[in-house]
């Protein structure tokens, strides 16, 4: 009786170090938050926004909003949507730091850059992983199938429904408004849903092309969670400024985590 009662002790002593441990780890989680972006620059996707002249006063002086704002969460590191360990980057960075470089149109510099700068960082860290996603396969089957109007409805649909709805956000907002908007549970959720709910149904019912695609763009974004992670210490307080494609995904793998601490942007943006 004494050997068991001496057992349960040493559990108990056991259970209290561990629980103590465990709080010290809590205390020292990152905390990660995202905002998911459009390209500045404009993009050659099938369905694109169209983007005004965002070298203007009127959107420059929003842009600086923008950062200010997103500046109150006092990041530790800056992560954006670069090749992961581009060593390149870091001398690009350095050159507009020292006022010798002008930033270039792309969210990436107008808004990570000049992000970093203010809070005095002195690097950017990137932790893109690009993939080819089989979207020729996808458009070879559906041809050979006959299924190639299936497709142009698709993007039909986008263009009038989603893309028009965007376009008109974007026309009457500021760019910090447009992009708390944007970054929205339920733009996020339309976002996810044309992979899941159209892209993934697209094929034959025992060819899966449509499925592999989706398969892959959800796999790149492992991966750059995967980049995410090694850039990520103890403390950090990280900001992942990314497309808004990737961060609607990422959000989700972040929130379920924990060993990290997802914090929402919006609570910085929102006036």
């Amino acid at each position: 009786m004494k050997t068991y009662l001496l057992y349960c002790l040493v559990l108990l002593l056991q259970f209290d170090l561990a629980y103590a441990q465990s709080g010290n780890k809590e205390t020292s989680k990152p905390q990660i938050a995202m905002l998911g972006t459009f390209h500045f620059a404009g993009s050659s996707d099938v369905v694109a926004m169209q983007v005004d002249d965002l070298k203007s006063e009127k959107r420059q002086a929003e842009i600086v909003q923008l950062v200010e704002a997103l500046a109150k969460f006092k990041p530790t590191k800056v992560i954006l949507e670069y090749p992961y360990l581009n060593s390149r980057l870091d001398s690009v960075y350095q050159r507009y730091r020292s006022g010798q470089k002008e930033l270039t149109i792309n969210e990436r510099q107008q808004v990570g850059f000049r992000l970093a700068k203010m809070m005095g960082h002195e690097k950017i860290y990137p932790a893109d992983h690009q993939m080819d996603l089989p979207f020729n396969e996808l458009m070879t089957h559906l041809a050979e199938n006959g299924q190639t109007s299936q497709f142009e409805s698709f993007v039909a649909a986008l263009r009038t429904e989603v893309m028009g709805l965007m376009q008109s956000n974007y026309d009457s907002k500021t760019i910090k408004d447009f992009l708390v908007w944007m970054n929205a549970e339920e733009m996020d959720k339309k976002n996810k849903n044309i992979y899941l709910e159209t892209i993934n149904q697209m094929g034959a019912k025992t060819a899966y092309v449509g499925t592999n695609l989706v398969a892959k763009w959800w796999e790149r974004n492992f991966r750059i969670m995967k980049n995410i992670d090694n850039i990520t210490e103890p403390n950090d307080r990280i900001l992942v400024l990314f497309g808004q494609g990737h961060t609607a995904i990422l959000k989700d793998l972040y929130q379920d985590r924990n060993d990290v601490e997802y914090v929402e942007v919006l609570d910085y943006l929102k006036d």
